[in-house]
């Protein structure tokens, strides 16, 4: 008899439970719904059709997720995935840009992608390139890494039609595989500006003329090798230095090493004068000089001739000392077989402390040095 009546009792239950959702199911159809309460009932019966009903309460989707969309006309509720990644990025003020950005992903992303779309959006709105993909046809993700940093020296969207011809370039370079032409790219948008870089990659023609990392202290330039129009960012105004003009200027470590070395060998050298500097490739180079990588200076010292450089009180300083600022002789004596370059005791050339010391310790000029790291890294 007991087992009977707890038989009884289980259906009963379940029969009380079935009725109950089904009571609730008609009457309430959002009581299931994450965040519910009696004043956001009224809105999602005002705002949602009757499909996006069912499709919040089909897909257990959180009210907090879309409720700051819910009024506006442009709204749709399978997108609330779409906004939220737009307006997590900070980027978008108004509420109605976000809806439209939005709407307008998810139906292009949606159609390439299917199910993958929203993870595609992330892509796009963390890189900021959200908008090259609306407005660009030619838009490839394989490449999306390559716009993110080709999209900080441009001023608008061509970079997505460049790009293929610069990929061009740089596979005639041997640089084949995606990763290693997104690591040329993040390297050449930190050296160079858009319109030199435009000026780089479709002038060189040439193998082995292409400098992708002219910002690189230990960067050598040959008269096949081209940097286009290159000017280091970091450019500052000399000061406080003997000059034989006043608009000089070297990359900022370059200079800041130059006034700590100045500063110390004018205690016992009198007559220092920086005769050049950083050289504009307008104005002399033709991109094609090392004086346009703002790290080359040329010295002399007053009333000493060329000539009797090499063995004057500063040249002797400068031979003793220079390397413990990052400086080095850029044309040695006996090494014009290497650089190309004959003797020139003048010219010296910023490449780090660390560099300039373990060259001097070793007796290597740049270029062999060079060599030696490609050996040994």
């Amino acid at each position: 008899m007991s087992i009977k009546t707890t038989h009884l009792f289980i259906l009963i239950a379940c029969l009380f439970a079935s009725s109950f959702y089904i009571v609730n199911l008609k009457f309430d159809k959002f009581y299931r719904v994450n965040g519910i309460n009696n004043d956001n009932r009224v809105l999602l019966e005002k705002y949602l059709t009757e499909d996006e009903q069912e499709y919040l309460i089909n897909n257990q989707i959180q009210i907090g997720l879309f409720i700051d969309y819910l009024s506006f006309d442009q709204f749709h509720l399978s997108n609330y995935e779409y906004y939220n990644i737009l307006k997590n990025s900070g980027r978008y003020s108004k509420i109605s840009q976000i809806l439209d950005t939005g709407n307008a992903l998810s139906s292009r992303l949606n159609y390439l992608f299917n199910d993958k779309g929203v993870e595609r959006a992330e892509q796009l709105v963390t890189h900021t390139l959200e908008n090259a993909f609306l407005t660009q046809e030619n838009f490839n993700f394989n490449y999306i890494d390559i716009y993110k940093s080709m999209s900080s020296i441009y001023t608008d969207y061509s970079y997505v039609d460049d790009v293929d011809i610069f990929l061009e370039r740089l596979r005639q370079e041997g640089i084949t595989s995606l990763i290693d032409q997104v690591n040329a790219f993040v390297l050449l948008c930190q050296s160079y500006t858009e319109s030199s870089l435009k000026e780089l990659l479709t002038t060189t023609t040439h193998i082995g003329q292409l400098v992708i990392n002219p910002n690189d202290y230990l960067t050598t330039l040959t008269q096949e090798q081209y940097i286009a129009s290159y000017e280091p960012k970091d450019l500052i105004l000399i000061q406080d230095i003997p000059r034989v003009r006043y608009a000089m200027y070297l990359r900022s470590n370059a200079y800041q090493a130059l006034k700590m070395m100045y500063d110390d060998l004018s205690e016992s050298v009198e007559g220092f004068v920086l005769r050049e500097a950083f050289v504009d490739s307008l104005e002399d180079s033709n991109g094609h000089s090392e004086n346009q990588l703002g790290t080359m200076i040329s010295l002399t010292q007053t009333q000493v001739s060329n000539k009797d450089f090499e063995d004057c009180e500063l040249s002797q300083w400068l031979n003793e000392n220079a390397h413990k600022y990052g400086y080095i002789l850029r044309y040695p004596r006996n090494k014009a077989s290497i650089t190309n370059q004959q003797f020139n005791p003048h010219i010296y050339k910023y490449v780090g402390v660390d560099a300039a010391t373990e060259m001097n310790e070793l007796g290597l000029c740049l270029e062999e040095y060079n060599a030696y790291l490609s050996t040994t890294q």
